[in-house]
């Protein structure tokens, strides 16, 4: 199995257990944080959301670039970023060549313009799903401090006995 085989795999479960949690997230208290230094829950809930756009940024223009962005006036708003821009991904996700996805040099740049990363295409692919997963549970842990119930994820959870 290629890489490329193996990330689609994963993919659609991470696409729904993300849609999951970020459906959890309660749309009350959304400047909620667990800490001074930790992101708003409404921060977050967009930093996860915005993972979507930024893959398909990356697929189409080989370069992710960040920068300052609006922010969402809910979590709703937030998460409907990534429930609409998901399914067009995955469709562009499985229209990459194994060339490609093997050997297409692509860059990653910090909001202030420095390089931060370079690496095959697949590559950056996957280390976009493992920070879209890091992020995602780190908004899992606000849930329930926020009223919510958590949701499954990769198995049951206190509030949710699963799939």
């Amino acid at each position: 199995m290629t890489s490329k085989e193996s990330f689609l795999l994963m993919w659609d479960m991470e696409v729904a257990a993300t849609q999951r949690v970020l459906a959890a997230v309660p749309d009350k208290n959304i400047d909620w944080r667990p800490h001074p230094k930790s992101r708003s829950a409404i921060e977050l809930t967009a930093f996860v959301a915005g993972h979507a756009p930024v893959l398909s940024m990356l697929i189409e223009k080989g370069e992710i670039r960040g920068g300052p962005m609006q922010p969402p006036k809910s979590i709703k708003e937030a998460a409907g970023v990534f429930t609409a821009v998901a399914p067009k991904l995955g469709q562009a996700l499985k229209a990459i060549d194994e060339k490609t996805w093997d050997e297409k040099m692509t860059t990653l740049y910090s909001p202030e313009g420095k390089v931060w990363q370079q690496a095959p295409l697949g590559g950056m692919i996957w280390s976009t799903l493992f920070d879209l997963i890091h992020h995602r549970g780190q908004l899992s842990t606000y849930i329930r401090p926020m009223g919510g119930k958590v949701p499954s994820i990769y198995g049951p959870s206190a509030d949710d006995p699963g799939m």
